[in-house]
């Protein structure tokens, strides 16, 4: 699946990682949005989230401005190049999901989406909770 996202991503001149962070950014809507969210929405380092924005917004993809509550804070918005991305981004997500979903009755859909959801979240496990690694 990786390697059609990539190969779908570079005819807009991206790769499959800034399709989901234009999906992520898209889908906040006017909701502030920083660095920190993109680190934690898909389970990067800050360092692969910096320069994978740094990126972005020297392609003109995404903008940073400070952020009205915190002067030290940058939010993160889409540009006009990146909002015309976003329904063909979304598209091609959507797409993606329905492939990966044919098939599956309405209750296989269902605990498929539930286990994907609970290994996005292995490794956060609350204060006190083990996490499935044992750590």
């Amino acid at each position: 699946m990786d390697f059609e996202m990539n190969e779908f991503s570079r005819q807009y001149n991206l790769t499959g990682m800034q399709m989901s962070v234009i999906d992520f950014l898209g889908r906040q809507g006017t909701a502030d949005t920083y660095q920190l969210d993109v680190e934690q929405e898909f389970h990067v380092q800050r360092s692969t989230a910096s320069v994978m924005i740094r990126r972005m917004v020297e392609r003109d993809l995404v903008s940073r401005v400070v952020a009205s509550g915190d002067s030290r804070k940058r939010q993160l918005q889409l540009t006009a190049k990146g909002q015309q991305l976003v329904p063909i981004v979304t598209t091609y997500l959507e797409q993606q999901d329905a492939k990966m979903l044919a098939g599956m009755t309405a209750n296989e859909a269902a605990a498929f989406r539930h286990a994907l959801q609970q290994v996005s979240q292995w490794g956060q496990s609350n204060p006190g909770e083990e996490s499935p690694n044992g750590k």
